[in-house]
């Protein structure tokens, strides 16, 4: 199967629109960031802190290595049974702490894998490993960073700072733009 290639001719990279962005001593709405860089954590309304900009930035990072969205769904539980079939399935100690208790049966995810939603989400979704084109170390390096920014448990997840240090990095260290 070939590969459908497109080279961007300006990585330069802008961020922008800082409207939900608040400050940590600031009322945290139960619900932030665009819905298909959601993390579990917020789906799940257990809280979030800056964590969530990390699984964000992730997501992102993939849908640039793919050319599409990775969790393109508006469905939450749909969303959430997305990201068992490609990071493996949600941390119990995550289901037992949420309100949602619609998305939760017997200490795993409900979800059923036979109807039409969960036949578009196995044709649609891969373990993440399974997206790499390539075996080179930079595409392992790439691969092992999202999968640290992908991250269930907010106290394991990297930091944006380790991120930064991780070697997928290295060969933009000294190099001044």
């Amino acid at each position: 199967q070939k590969r459908d290639e497109r080279t961007l001719k300006n990585t330069d990279v802008k961020v922008v629109d800082f409207g939900n962005a608040i400050y940590d001593h600031e009322h945290h709405t139960s619900v932030v960031s665009t819905r298909h860089y959601r993390a579990p954590e917020v789906i799940l309304e257990l809280g979030w802190n800056q964590a969530c900009d990390v699984w964000s930035l992730g997501c992102i990072l993939i849908e640039y290595y793919l050319g599409l969205t990775l969790f393109q769904t508006h469905d939450s539980k749909e969303h959430l049974a997305m990201m068992e079939r490609v990071l493996g399935p949600i941390p119990s100690s995550l289901l037992q702490k949420t309100k949602k208790r619609r998305y939760v049966r017997h200490g795993r995810l409900d979800w059923d894998e036979h109807n039409s939603s969960g036949r578009y989400v196995r044709k649609h979704c891969k373990p993440l490993k399974q997206y790499m084109s390539s075996k080179s170390t930079e595409h392992e390096q790439l691969f092992d960073l999202m999968h640290k920014m992908l991250e269930y448990d907010v106290s394991k997840r990297i930091t944006l700072e380790a991120a930064l240090r991780h070697p997928f990095f290295d060969p933009l260290k000294g190099k001044k733009k």
